[in-house]
């Protein structure tokens, strides 16, 4: 893939993940953390749905969700290595972290609400799981 389009989808995933934050009505600064990891767990679902829609190879997925991490979640290059890192595994096998694995998976429904506009139905998704892991 060429390094401009690479740089496209960085943009567009990033900017969906930060919109994030707008859906669930909580500015990033009044987030918990928790609320943050979920967020980005769930960004990361969606991430997924736009790399599988794209057909982009798993480096480049891999380097599309250590910068949605750096982008819109803040994390350092350290941190947002070691997050991806997790949340590949959580997302191909459950028994890594079954709450990570439930809400990437959550979050590639999401794409679609978010693709349909639907933000009712995303920010309920979201606050779901927020309600749900008591965030």
């Amino acid at each position: 893939m060429s390094q401009d389009s690479l740089v496209g989808h960085r943009e567009a995933v990033a900017g969906m993940a930060s919109d994030l934050f707008d859906v669930v009505g909580i500015p990033f600064e009044e987030t918990t953390e928790l609320q943050r990891q979920l967020l980005a767990a769930f960004a990361f679902g969606m991430m997924f749905a736009v790399v599988h829609f794209e057909k982009l190879s798993p480096p480049d997925a891999h380097a599309l969700a250590i910068a949605m991490l750096m982008d819109s979640f803040r994390y350092s290059d350290h941190q947002a290595a070691d997050q991806a890192d997790l949340l590949i595994r959580a997302s191909q096998d459950a028994r890594v972290h079954d709450t990570i694995n439930a809400v990437v998976h959550r979050g590639i429904d999401g794409h679609l609400q978010w693709q349909r506009d639907d933000l009712v139905a995303l920010k309920d998704n979201i606050l779901g799981i927020f309600e749900a892991v008591g965030a």
